[in-house]
């Protein structure tokens, strides 16, 4: 009996069946766009194919109407037990989807019949499988709460100049959606999202992505320099620069949590391929399968223990996080209702990272040295589950303060 998590929703189960199927395909093709660097277009044609990239479109706009952020976590990690670079590059764009479509909808419910309108139209051309989105946040000495690119207002619209980092999904995206801070009237700034095309003069891929591991994710740095952007294509105005304010919490949590399901998904990739050596594998003068040893089967079931409290972190929090957004359908969480609940995917994040990192460790060990080749699954996994704590909002040091400070009912704003 498997105890997997498993999708709810009708939407859900269609999701995750696409999941799984794409999984298997891209996992044939991992290896190779490890070693290269390169990015798995091929991958990205299959899934915008199939509707699964589409699936949070609503089904009026040509999407299967996917609506549960739980279901869309389900799904993450089954794709990441194929390739968790495919995975992540995956969950941005997908997950910017399921955020644009409640965006719409509030804004719908707010009047705000221009931005409803534009998102209306951003959404037909994804169901369409006409576009692919890159949402680059992270900036190199600054944190996502505290942009520097600067959107400075010009006739009919705005002028962004800066530079991302972490720009995933950059060399097939045909829209971008950086976070920016405006100048306001008081001196100091709010913040926002633009949408900037492709080929918008001044926007630039950089190209340099090369890292550890997640090599296939294509998150190069990402360049802004004087790119036009008018007025509509402005949305998500807040007057919260360097606050852990309203706003963030609500949409980094349904890009969060799907990436930390992801994680889950490689350590289940693990210990998969792990139980299925050592069922086969023999050694010794006496030839007895691996299995049969006592020491193997305690880390077997240290594997196991740490899937199972993974596993049931990531479906409480995924569950509460599911009632929240469905509380938030047409209108705006309070602060303190999205900073308790960002506290809980902190948490989750923290468990399941470490959860994940301790799997494949135990797994490359069962294995043996064979897992220390660059060739080897477990090679790559392992490269691939140390990205997870370095993984935004929050770095690990900075988490326990974030953690402790609303545990202790104090500012959530960290000491920077």
């Amino acid at each position: 009996m498997s105890f997997e998590l498993l999708p709810r929703t009708e939407a859900g189960k269609r999701f995750v069946k696409l999941a799984e199927s794409h999984a298997a395909d891209i996992a044939t093709r991992a290896e190779q766009h490890d070693r290269e660097g390169s990015f798995p277009v091929e991958s990205f044609e299959a899934m915008k194919s199939s509707g699964f990239l589409a699936a949070a479109v609503p089904t009026d706009f040509g999407g299967f109407g996917l609506e549960s952020l739980y279901d869309m976590m389900v799904g993450m990690s089954r794709l990441a037990k194929g390739d968790a670079s495919t995975a992540i590059a995956a969950n941005m764009h997908a997950t910017g989807v399921l955020v644009i479509a409640r965006v719409m909808k509030r804004s719908g419910a707010a009047g705000d019949v221009q931005m409803a309108a534009t998102l209306q139209e951003l959404l037909r051309q994804i169901g369409a499988g006409r576009v692919l989105m890159s949402f680059p946040t992270s900036e190199p000495g600054t944190d996502i709460y505290t942009p520097m690119t600067e959107a400075v207002p010009s006739k009919g619209g705005y002028v962004v100049n800066g530079r991302k980092i972490f720009g995933t999904v950059s060399p097939v995206a045909d829209l971008f959606f950086p976070s920016v801070r405006i100048p306001n009237d008081a001196g100091g700034y709010a913040t926002a999202t633009a949408i900037i095309p492709r080929n918008t003069p001044g926007l630039e891929v950089m190209g340099n992505w090369d890292a550890m591991g997640m090599r296939a994710s294509g998150s190069n740095d990402v360049v802004f320099t004087n790119c036009f952007v008018p007025a509509e294509r402005i949305f998500g105005r807040r007057e919260n620069y360097g606050k852990v304010g309203r706003g963030f919490p609500d949409f980094l949590i349904s890009g969060l949590l799907p990436l930390i399901a992801t994680f889950l998904g490689i350590g289940e990739a693990a210990r998969d391929f792990a139980v299925a050596t050592v069922t086969k594998q023999r050694k010794g003068i006496s030839q007895k399968r691996l299995a049969d040893r006592i020491p193997i089967q305690h880390l077997i079931a240290e594997c196991e223990i740490d899937l199972s409290v993974s596993r049931a972190i990531t479906e409480r929090v995924g569950q509460a996080a599911e009632l929240f957004i469905q509380r938030s359908a047409t209108t705006e969480p309070t602060s303190e209702e999205s900073t308790a609940l960002m506290k809980e995917v902190q948490c989750m994040k923290y468990v399941v990272n470490r959860k994940a990192i301790d799997v494949v460790d135990r797994a490359m060990t069962v294995c043996g040295g064979g897992a220390f080749m660059h060739k080897h699954l477990l090679s790559r996994l392992y490269r691939d589950v140390r990205a997870g704590p370095f993984m935004q909002p929050f770095a690990p040091y900075e988490a326990f303060e974030y953690i402790g400070k609303i545990a202790l009912g104090l500012d959530p704003n960290l000491d920077r």
